[in-house]
């Protein structure tokens, strides 16, 4: 017995104390080695032509607190709501609610389809059905809407969200549309048997790849800024057609990605513009007008990894069909290898020009730098900053 009771000691004492050096670790990696930076004021310029100005720069007055985030929330879902149909072919996205916490105080409210605002306790939100998260940003479906978890301490973090120039301020909304569009959107969509790339392995290595995605990125940003130039339309798929003969594997990897998020960035562009600017965009073509000066900024809208580029590629690509060919959204529903970006390319196959850039090994190690820089100064931070919000 005394034996027994020495060796759960023993058990209890190695326990706590790597249960001590965990949350030591963990604390010590983001509060001391990897602290995660914080800006309160903008270090991204506006985005603005004279008539449009979209950025954190456009709105008078971030919200500071939690209640004052949650007043910007409920305007947001209220306008989404009223257009939504529009947004989305047979859009079953409709009419949603959001449960919003504020995950470290436990603090929960309710917003309608209409906007309206409601406290809940903690008992009233789960009879909601959610399924609870302690992130930042963690989300979840319920029957109805979607669940948020939010932190007041990211209210006036700009280094966190003010990338999103689409929506200008933190960024929960673009989660909701996004997220919600993966959730509930696109699971009506006939889907590929065997998914390619299912570790979403974005091929950092392979530079000459990025390379050549990155300026298909810029390339589609252009022909969006300068919409009726057909010929730099053309160009974009030149670069993307020579993209896939030269890296084959790459492609049939980039299929599920360039599709499934490309479309829900898209989704999110669109949603994000008409809801974080309802004094600005009014209808279409203030919508069409939008995207074309938000495409001058590939200081933004250019990312790298064989799945991060989907986002762009597939998003921007959507902005294109739009221009030129109708009933793309529901033809990409019903064909589980069609990508915006592919299905831009069948469309005007006859007349895409052999590809005329070449990419120097200075453009390659420029990519290669840009890559480097972002897996060291993201990397680490992020993940203590994650470990830290689920441990303490």
């Amino acid at each position: 017995m005394k034996k027994l009771k020495k060796t759960i000691l023993i058990l209890a004492i190695i326990a706590g104390s790597l249960a001590a050096i965990i949350y030591g670790g963990v604390f010590l990696g983001h509060r001391v080695i990897f602290p995660e930076e914080i800006s309160k004021v903008p270090t991204i310029e506006a985005v603005t032509d004279g008539i449009f100005i979209f950025g954190p720069q456009a709105h008078p007055a971030q919200p500071e607190s939690i209640e004052e985030y949650v007043d910007l929330l409920s305007a947001q879902l209220k306008r989404y709501n009223e257009i939504a149909p529009d947004l989305w072919f047979d859009n079953v996205l409709v009419e949603q609610s959001i449960v919003v916490e504020e995950y470290r105080k436990e603090k929960f409210w309710h917003i309608s389809p209409s906007g309206t605002i409601t406290p809940l306790t903690r008992s009233k939100a789960l009879d909601f059905g959610i399924r609870r998260q302690r992130y930042a940003d963690g989300f979840s479906a319920f029957d109805g809407g979607i669940y948020l978890a939010i932190h007041e301490r990211d209210l006036n973090n700009h280094l966190l969200w003010q990338k999103y120039l689409h929506l200008g301020t933190y960024d929960c909304f673009i989660t909701f549309a996004h997220e919600g569009f993966h959730m509930i959107v696109q699971p009506n969509w006939l889907a590929m048997e065997n998914i390619p790339n299912p570790g979403r392995n974005e091929f950092l290595e392979n530079t000459q790849a990025r390379a050549v995605r990155a300026l298909l990125q810029e390339q589609l940003l252009t022909a969006v800024s300068e919409p009726g130039n057909m010929q730099l339309i053309l160009e974009a798929l030149s670069t993307y057609a020579s993209w896939k003969a030269e890296f084959p594997e790459e492609y049939e990897n980039s299929i599920v990605t360039d599709r499934i998020e490309g479309t829900a960035y898209y989704f999110e562009l669109v949603t994000a513009l008409y809801s974080g600017y309802p004094e600005q965009i009014k209808n279409a073509d203030d919508l069409d007008n939008a995207l074309a000066l938000l495409a001058t900024r590939n200081d933004i809208y250019v990312w790298h990894g064989l799945v991060s580029e989907g986002y762009i590629i597939g998003g921007f690509s959507g902005v294109l069909l739009d221009r030129h060919m109708d009933g793309w959204k529901e033809q990409i529903a019903d064909d589980p290898y069609a990508t915006p970006i592919e299905m831009l390319y069948q469309h005007f196959i006859s007349e895409v020009p052999p590809s005329s850039q070449q990419l120097t090994q200075t453009d390659i190690d420029a990519i290669s730098e840009k890559i480097q820089e972002n897996e060291q100064s993201r990397g680490l931070s992020r993940l203590f900053r994650f470990l830290y919000d689920l441990l303490f």
